[in-house]
């Protein structure tokens, strides 16, 4: 007589109702293969557990509690600073139900609205663009920059990260706007209100958004932002990070994966060596250059480019 199979496990991270409601008994949520993870939680001993893991089992999409926040920012893949990758598990209910209360949460209420929240992958969270106000009241503007530019890349960006499968952009430049407009009470609100008018479309990366940022600060012409150039034959060349295309001057941030993979180092080598013989200036940059103590020398790095190539303080490119 065939011995009857196990009941499957909810996952590496369970509640203790969703156990039951799947036939699992209580004699078996006692063993050592468990441990607990706050009141009627269990983990999976040895088994790994992501961060939708440990919220599918607070933030279900049949309840009313929210991911958000930064743990919502990390969901969808945003360019958060790297210090808030251990930041607390944030959950958001609407105003009408008490905060979420619990070991290793930072609970919330909100006036959330139906496009506010989204089902995806077992989970209920913030949408991106509330999860960037939310962010408003713990960055600074640059970061917010930053994250807000992450919203808005391009369909054939690099992949983003997160475990949210959804398709860059993120959303629509007028969606952060009627967001921030009806979000009137929130902490922070005038730093969102700052970062919108900085945001660009179309960035690849948060270092390219801060080396923006800084020529900004430095009171330079801004440059467009990842834009096709083509040669005399109508061939693409190149599109680079930031270019002031008139002036013909390409300004390309090299991250370390530049450097640690020989191939696309070469192809990097490669493509500059056909800018410069179509008579462009090809300026790039390392996470050196954007640290505090080295932006002044930075800036007048794309500083003397300019002036060699005609600008004058003042003038539009």
């Amino acid at each position: 007589m065939a011995v009857p199979s196990a009941p499957p496990l909810p996952g590496a991270v369970f509640s203790v109702a969703e156990a039951r409601a799947l036939g699992l008994p209580p004699s078996r949520l006692r063993r050592k293969e468990f441990a607990a993870a706050g009141y009627g939680l269990r983990i999976v001993r040895g088994r790994e557990r992501s961060l939708a893991d440990q919220l599918r089992a607070l933030a279900p999409e049949a309840g009313h509690t929210v991911a958000s926040h930064v743990t919502a920012a990390l969901l969808w893949g945003m360019w958060l600073p790297l210090h808030l990758d251990t930041a607390p598990l944030h959950l958001t209910r609407p105003l009408r139900y008490s905060q979420p209360r619990r070991r290793g949460v930072v609970g919330h209420n909100a006036a959330l609205q139906q496009g506010d929240v989204v089902r995806s992958n077992g989970l209920l969270v913030t949408s991106p663009v509330f999860t960037w106000t939310d962010l408003a009241c713990v960055l600074s503007c640059d970061d917010l920059v930053a994250v807000g530019d992450s919203l808005l890349r391009r369909q054939d960006a690099p992949p983003r990260g997160g475990s949210l499968p959804w398709p860059d952009p993120l959303c629509q430049p007028a969606e952060i706007q009627e967001v921030v407009e009806r979000r009137t009470g929130i902490r922070g609100r005038a730093t969102a209100v700052a970062a919108w008018g900085l945001l660009r479309a179309g960035v690849d990366s948060a270092p390219e958004s801060h080396l923006r940022l800084l020529i900004h600060h430095a009171a330079l012409p801004e440059p467009e932002v990842n834009q096709w150039i083509t040669g005399p034959d109508g061939r693409v060349i190149s599109r680079p990070d930031l270019q002031y295309r008139r002036l013909r001057i390409a300004l390309e941030y090299e991250g370390e994966h530049h450097l640690l993979d020989p191939a696309q180092w070469h192809r990097d080598i490669e493509r500059d060596d056909r800018l410069r013989q179509l008579g462009w200036v090809v300026l790039r940059f390392t996470k050196q250059h954007l640290r505090p103590e080295n932006a002044p020398a930075t800036a007048e790095k794309v500083r003397t480019a300019l002036l060699a190539r005609g600008w004058q303080p003042g003038w539009p490119t």
